[in-house]
């Protein structure tokens, strides 16, 4: 099995600011569980070039119909220029892998939203290349005239579902979506291989969809910036918006990502007991990288967090969605812990180097079933009185973790929602939260855009400018970061009386669809 997926716009990797590379994944059968990926969808797509015609237009009291306007200027719908032939990167990595990208189904149904569009030449004015509307919203072949009827606005998400588009207001298929891309799915074919990143592929960072959600900047409209009419119906209609605040939907994305990870190991061993011909075991991109990649100074911070329930030497599965699940699952009131449910993963890769098909395609009826218990505990979580003393309990579970990590990427998903809580808070004064914000997103590279692995020894992106082409920039496997200095950075001032007696604290909101009762504020 050859595929893979590649995204590097201008020197960055990030949701919106990014793209994909993958090769064809033959005689890959589908998963049978009941949670559908997105992609494996068998209706057709009608092509963005159709969405244009109507969203295009500056005004409307529903929908923000200057969408098109919006998305030309993320890099998702520029994701097909690292499939054209025209940067010494996509040379030297087609000739290396023996294919031409552009024309490759697989790497042109990521790069823009269906293998079956025609190969694209050039980019277009308007979006039918990159990853546009149908890669996230859902091929339109059913709801594409129903969508446009007024009737259509308060059905029911799974009555829109019914019709084929994906309900992102839901933070467990949203994520699913994303990361279906963001971290690899077997079903859909999306799997970038060693082989890949032998000829040049970029690595992959952690993903936390809420930040990267963020950072894309929005083309849509909430309910409560639309026109007072609108909002009196989507009232009466009990119009649902997204479920839970903005860092509860972040943890639920971190309890999908590790779902994911899981069957994206458990998928491939299932694929290679069928097929091991197609299929050969083991494929090394399947292991976090840097479990081999990684420096061999003595001491080191994985000598000090140790190798778990894993025998020392042996590769893990990708580190990054442990910590910040583990978080998740804890503010959920889990029983539950992430070694317990990934330990028949571990007893597989025990007992041989990289595991057999057999010893890591277990079942996973018990991580599946955890983590949906978890994420509805979590979406209970709304929009409430109570939303800044849960934050803080949250900033406590963070900051916890983020000084027990060992790894860079791991630190980094967890800083991401350390900054959301942090803006939603009330429990520290406004200084002290705008200071750790600061702190966090400068040691992290926290900003968007950022590249893939900074070094951080300086404010530069490895000598590369933002403007340069995503060709251009030099990416390391293992970032030079001082991970003393990291935990440091996960340790906030303790509230005691001196401290409360000055706590700065912002007005409340009335507005239960907000996202925080207090007004966020803005990264530095």
């Amino acid at each position: 099995m050859t595929a893979g997926r590649f995204l590097c716009v201008r020197g960055i990797l990030v949701v919106g600011m990014c793209a994909i590379v993958f090769q064809l994944v033959s005689a890959m059968p589908a998963r049978s569980d009941e949670e559908d990926t997105p992609a494996r969808s068998s209706l057709a797509f009608k092509g963005a070039n159709l969405c244009v015609r109507c969203h295009r237009s500056e005004q409307s009291d529903w929908v923000d119909l200057s969408t098109t306007a919006t998305w030309r200027h993320d890099a998702h719908s520029r994701s097909h220029l690292a499939l054209l032939s025209d940067n010494p990167r996509t040379q030297a990595m087609e000739k290396s892998l023996g294919f031409k990208a552009e024309k490759n189904k697989n790497c042109v149904a990521c790069h823009t939203h269906s293998a079956l569009e025609p190969l694209i030449e050039e980019e277009t004015s308007v979006l039918h290349a990159g990853i546009s509307c149908e890669s996230c919203h859902g091929p339109s072949e059913a709801y594409f005239e129903k969508h446009m009827e007024k009737s259509w606005r308060f059905l029911a998400s799974s009555e829109k579902e019914a019709f084929g588009m994906h309900d992102l207001r839901d933070p467990v298929s949203k994520a699913r979506n994303c990361l279906s891309c963001h971290l690899g799915d077997i079903g859909s074919d999306r799997i970038i291989t060693h082989q890949m990143y032998a000829a040049g592929h970029p690595p992959l960072t952690s993903f936390e969809i809420e930040s990267f959600s963020n950072a894309m900047g929005s083309h849509w409209k909430r309910v409560w910036d639309k026109s007072e009419k609108i909002q009196r119906q989507a009232e009466a209609a009990d119009y649902r918006t997204e479920g839970a605040c903005q860092s509860q939907r972040a943890l639920i994305g971190s309890l999908v990502a590790l779902q994911q990870s899981a069957l994206f190991v458990g998928d491939y061993a299932t694929a290679a007991k069928i097929n091991p011909k197609e299929n050969v075991w083991p494929e090394l991109a399947l292991y976090d990288c840097q479990a081999c990649h990684h420096e061999l100074q003595i001491p080191s911070w994985r000598q000090k967090i140790g190798s778990g329930d894993l025998r020392p030497g042996r590769p893990s599965m990708v580190h990054w969605p442990r910590m910040l699940s583990g978080v998740a699952l804890r503010q959920s009131g889990a029983t539950t812990d992430v070694d317990s449910l990934l330990s028949p993963f571990a007893t597989g890769l025990n007992l041989r180097p990289f595991g057999s098909p057999d010893s890591v395609a277990p079942t996973l009826e018990e991580l599946i079933l955890s983590i949906a218990t978890a994420t509805d505990a979590l979406k209970k979580w709304n929009r409430d009185e109570t939303l800044s003393v849960r934050e803080s309990a949250l900033i406590a579970l963070l900051c916890e973790a983020g000084m027990r990590t060992g790894d860079f990427e791991s630190a980094r998903q967890i800083g991401w929602v350390m900054v959301l809580a942090l803006k939603s808070t009330r429990e520290w004064p406004e200084n002290v939260r705008k200071a750790k914000i600061l702190e966090l997103t400068k040691l992290l590279s926290l900003e968007f855009p950022h590249p893939a692995y900074p070094t951080l020894s300086d404010s530069s992106l490895n000598g590369s400018s933002r403007d340069d082409p995503f060709w251009k920039t030099t990416l390391a496997v293992t970032p030079r970061v001082n991970m003393a200095r990291v935990h440091a950075a996960f340790q906030m001032p303790p509230l005691d009386d001196t401290l409360l007696n000055s706590l700065e604290f912002l007005p409340e909101s009335n507005d239960t669809q907000k996202e925080a009762i207090a007004p966020p504020l803005p990264v530095p």
